[in-house]
């Protein structure tokens, strides 16, 4: 008795790659809107990851500051103009809380800011009192 393996054909990636791009060329040079509907109405789309779960949130520290996430808008808060933060943890840079719509809190690092003052540092002059 004679045994053989047979080989399983594995699908080339690059050339549907291709064949997609080809069949994108050819429906564009007809240009039938019909056709490229058609032709986008075939190709799958991802669904939506879901919602976000904060409404404010930090995406990224460098060394010249970080941003936030507040709702739709991404806002920068350098370090030069938010000195507290410089020198904190991380961890305690990424715990902020927004007990109102206006009103920003690091509970680990006692800072309160408004979000206006974010927006537009240059209309709150930064002011320190320190105690003797």
């Amino acid at each position: 008795m004679f045994m053989c393996k047979a080989k399983t054909a594995k699908p080339n990636i690059g050339l549907i790659q291709k064949l997609n791009l080809l069949n994108l060329l050819v429906f564009l040079d007809v240009k039938s809107t019909k056709h490229f509907a058609l032709y986008r109405s075939m190709n799958v789309k991802s669904a939506t990851l879901g919602i976000s779960t904060s409404p404010i949130e930090v995406t990224n520290i460098s060394k010249y500051g970080f941003w936030l996430l507040l709702g739709d808008e991404e806002l920068f808060l350098p370090f030069s103009q938010f000195p507290w933060f410089r020198d904190a943890n991380i961890a305690k840079i990424l715990h902020v809380e927004l007990p109102s719509s206006n009103h920003l809190y690091w509970p680990e690092l006692d800072i309160d800011l408004a979000v206006e003052s974010i927006r537009h540092p240059e209309q709150f002059p930064l002011v320190s009192h320190v105690s003797a």
